[in-house]
């Protein structure tokens, strides 16, 4: 799987979102200038995050963004969904409705593998939550926060 720059621009934005959550909503200008994303990319990801019911728009002078709902019931999964569509591609999916044949099928041995890493990547972003990621203090990038090494121990 690769985190796409939508995934983690996405991801950044839903996190100053959680962060601001309880006050006034969040002009896409600002969370573009917080975040050093591109202000026409803020605009298209929150578009999808809006769309997944993420997201609320505010019209007028103060308007702008708020989650939909609390940061303890958005999940990274749900993020990754909202601007992807997947979580995590299987190569056996890219075979699907006749559009390409596999000349592996029905002796596959590494199928059972994508499958179970995609199960095991899905049901990993369904747990990690924007209120995981915000009691966390920003340290170094790179290490592991003590939630993360709860979920996944390292080396």
């Amino acid at each position: 799987m690769r985190i796409t720059s939508s995934i983690e621009y996405a991801t950044r934005l839903m996190v100053t979102l959680a962060a601001e959550h309880g006050k006034a909503p969040v002009p896409a200008e600002r969370l573009a200038e917080t975040d050093n994303v591109p202000a026409d990319y803020v605009s298209q990801i929150l578009v999808k995050l809006r769309r997944a019911g993420l997201v609320t728009s505010h019209l007028g002078s103060s308007g702008g963004y708020s989650l939909s709902r609390t940061p303890c019931k958005i999940t990274i999964e749900q993020v990754v969904r909202a601007v992807d569509g997947a979580v995590f591609e299987e190569v056996c999916e890219r075979y699907d409705d006749g559009a390409k044949d596999c000349r592996h099928q029905g002796q596959c041995a590494i199928s059972p593998v994508w499958t179970r890493l995609g199960e095991i990547v899905t049901r990993y972003f369904e747990s990690v939550t924007l209120a995981a990621i915000l009691e966390q203090k920003a340290g170094s990038c790179g290490a592991s926060p003590a939630w993360l090494e709860k979920l996944a121990p390292g080396k």
